[in-house]
């Protein structure tokens, strides 16, 4: 009789749900500050509102993105 296929586990690089994204989130700040990297205060905001807000993550992602294309677009008020 053959084996089974070794179920495959899902890391926390992988993984979706909140405490893994959340680990993530903070290694990503660690990360920033190791490279030197500024923190943009605003973007810090709106992803802080929208969570307030009970924002769906999926569409906490998608906002986040046109906010991010919006600030980099000068034709769009960006810097």
């Amino acid at each position: 009789m053959a084996n089974p296929a070794p179920a495959k586990r899902i890391d926390r690089l992988h993984a979706k749900n909140p405490t893994d994204a959340a680990w993530r989130a903070q290694q990503a700040r660690v990360d920033a500050d190791i490279e030197g990297l500024r923190r943009d205060a605003g973007i810090d905001r709106f992803a802080a509102n929208m969570e307030a807000e009970g924002v769906a993550p999926r569409q906490r992602i998608e906002r986040l993105k046109a906010y991010v294309r919006a600030r980099q677009n000068p034709k769009l008020g960006g810097l």
